[in-house]
């Protein structure tokens, strides 16, 4: 045999180092996420809306999927109507006809218009700080394991 092979064996170190910046990374994510919801959710008007229309298919856009689109309609605090499109996670969720609530920001009703439901505002972000606060339980389980 000619050829050398060498074996790289990560060390301990550098399977924390790993596990480290990924947990800290989803932590800075989930929090930011969580701070503006409950600044969106602190700032934002509710309102009752009635779903339009609403689509069993996604958005189209194949690199960042918003969602299932539907249109709801609504009136400000102001008595002005607007329909705004407003994304949901889930297919055929909300029937045309149906009610449900909307959260909107005063200066843009119609751009800023979001479910006010718990699943669509705090989960997400509720999830990936968990996952983080997970990664780096286990980042320092790593760095302190006896071999």
């Amino acid at each position: 045999m000619t050829g050398c092979y060498a074996v790289s064996v990560a060390s301990p170190e550098t399977g924390f180092r790993i596990i480290f910046v990924v947990s800290v990374s989803c932590l800075v994510i989930g929090v930011v996420g969580l701070l503006r919801t409950a600044s969106f959710v602190l700032s934002a008007e509710p309102a009752n809306a009635v779903v339009v229309t609403a689509s069993s298919r996604g958005d189209g856009q194949y690199r960042l999927f918003k969602g299932y689109p539907e249109v709801v309609q609504f009136s400000d605090l102001n008595g002005i109507v607007h329909t705004p499109t407003v994304y949901y996670g889930q297919p055929g969720r909300h029937p045309p006809g149906t009610a449900v609530k909307v959260l909107y920001k005063q200066l843009d009703p119609a751009g800023t218009a979001r479910y006010g439901h718990f699943g669509q505002l705090w989960v997400l972000p509720g999830c990936v700080t968990l996952m983080g606060a997970m990664f780096l339980f286990a980042a320092f389980v790593v760095r302190n394991r006896v071999y």
